[in-house]
């Protein structure tokens, strides 16, 4: 970039010094040309009233140092001062009624000389013409003075110009290194270059935007590893037991292989709608059927670890504001945390509470000690204990305009799901308080 600069300020100085130098040359030979032509026409003015041959001997005026003055016949020849014994063209152009001018070595300006109307003689003034190329070459090397001490100016002036761009120049390299090698946490500060702050701010940016997609993907990759490690688990001991049963009905199974893989996709399709920030499906559901759902779903698992599941629902609620997919999801994660980590019955109550619907998930165990609010924290998908399950939850349920929050810690804590009720019909499911089964 310095070279550059400089290149471009070199080249700047030499196209503007060169017509400047012959421009100064021509001015010192025009100054040199009208100076002899004054002190011709002074020699003029000495000739006596009787002419250059008259009885009074015509003799040139003292010249000023360096010049030369000579008066020639009508034949071009010398009479008096100091000059060449023949005229040259300047003369013979004088003697022609005009002013001459000769540069051929020495500079020479002659101009008639007239007696009335007459062309009498020629006055001739002569310097040497090195003169004026010492003056010029003095003018030319001053120029090549000032224009050295431009160019070093303008070198101070583009190196700083340089440093002051080359430092955000390799800010915003380094940042666009990071960001491609994965650390969208990098930023860079504004500087006070207006295109290049734009810039930066740009990259800014795209950094916050890459590490929020990245973010959501691996949210998106390690919630999906979550929800379906379980239900392909069963899903392939169910297949695995219709083969190897005697007996066993293997429609009956197909069947509920298709239906949990539908539930699967319909899981999917919910966490991948919640990691791009996309609608997900009705925005109102069968509070009790979801919830009946998920409590069948668990039954037989958590009868097998010697435990019960029950649901309890009031009569006549209304629809819930949120997606069917999305609230069986949440009631699947807490359905499940309260299956693993609880004790004794798990309890599924739907209630309404003022205009909307409140959903609880509670266990007989001894609850969550701490801060309540720390349950909900998103943990690395390789620690130990929960921490994807129910901050999966609590995304899906704001995502869907609910909330979901742990009411009661300990003892016997009770996790609830609030929503917005539906202008739908009442739920067709909400007859009774459905008991353990």
């Amino acid at each position: 970039m310095l070279v550059s600069m400089l290149s471009v300020a070199a080249v700047a100085i030499v196209l503007f010094a060169l017509p400047l130098a012959v421009a100064v040359g021509r001015l010192y030979k025009d100054r040199e040309v009208t100076r002899l032509e004054r002190e011709a026409i002074r020699a003029v003015a000495a000739v006596p009233n009787s002419g250059l041959n008259g009885a009074l001997a015509a003799i040139p005026p003292n010249a000023p140092s360096g010049i030369s003055l000579a008066y020639y016949d009508t034949h071009a020849r010398l009479v008096a001062g100091h000059g060449p014994e023949t005229g040259g063209r300047d003369v013979e152009i004088a003697l022609q009624g005009r002013e001459g001018a000769n540069s051929s070595g020495t500079l020479r300006v002659a101009v008639p000389i007239l007696d009335e109307a007459t062309v009498v003689g020629a006055a001739q003034a002569a310097e040497s013409i090195d003169r004026v190329h010492d003056r010029t070459y003095a003018t030319w090397f001053g120029m090549v003075g000032v224009g050295a001490v431009a160019l070093a100016g303008a070198a101070l002036l583009a190196r700083r110009q340089a440093r002051r761009l080359a430092i955000p120049v390799n800010d915003i390299e380094t940042l666009a290194v990071r960001l491609g090698e994965g650390d969208f946490t990098a930023r860079i500060d504004p500087h006070d270059v207006p295109e290049l702050a734009r810039a930066a701010e740009a990259l800014n940016e795209t950094a916050t935007r890459l590490g929020d997609l990245v973010g959501r993907e691996r949210a998106f990759t390690a919630d999906v590893s979550h929800q379906l490690r379980t239900p392909l688990t069963v899903l392939r001991l169910g297949l695995e037991s219709a083969l190897l049963t005697p007996g066993a009905d293997r429609q009956a199974a197909i069947e509920n292989a298709v239906a949990e893989v539908e539930r699967l996709n319909r899981t999917v399709a919910t966490l991948f709608a919640l990691a791009r920030d996309l609608p997900a499906g009705s925005d109102q559901c069968d509070v009790a059927v979801c919830c009946r759902e998920i409590v069948d779903r668990h039954r037989s698992t958590v009868n097998s670890g010697g435990r019960t599941i029950q649901l309890d629902v009031e009569e006549n609620l209304p629809g819930g504001r949120c997606s069917s997919d999305a609230l069986r999801e949440i009631l699947e994660v807490l359905v499940d945390n309260a299956e693993r980590h609880g004790r004794g019955t798990i309890t599924v109550r739907v209630r309404g509470v003022g205009p909307g619907l409140v959903i609880d998930v509670q266990d007989e165990g001894a609850g969550i000690a701490g801060d309540p609010e720390a349950v909900f924290e998103r943990r690395s998908a390789t620690a130990s204990g929960h921490g994807i399950g129910l901050s999966l939850a609590r995304a899906v349920a704001d995502a869907h305009g609910g909330r979901l929050r742990l009411t009661r810690p300990a003892p016997n804590p009770v996790f609830s799901v609030m929503l917005s009720s539906a202008p739908v019909a009442a739920n067709a499911m909400t007859n009774a308080a459905t008991a353990d089964r």
